[in-house]
């Protein structure tokens, strides 16, 4: 079993550039967007530990 750490480090390798690409899309700024992206990882952190960790990581990190 993953743990939810290893599981958001996987999510941050694999789907950190869309992520902040998207982000980026919707707040048309760099700087907000990073921030936004780090916010949702370490929530993502929390509610993966509690919850478990979502079928799709890239489409939660987005929502």
């Amino acid at each position: 079993m993953t743990s939810a750490a290893d599981a958001v480090a996987e999510a941050h390798r694999r789907e950190w550039a869309a992520v902040l690409a998207a982000t980026v899309r919707v707040t048309r700024d760099l700087d907000e967007a990073e921030e936004a992206v780090q916010d949702a990882y370490l929530q993502a952190l929390e509610r993966w530990a509690r919850d478990g960790v979502p079928d799709r990581p890239g489409a939660w990190l987005t929502t």
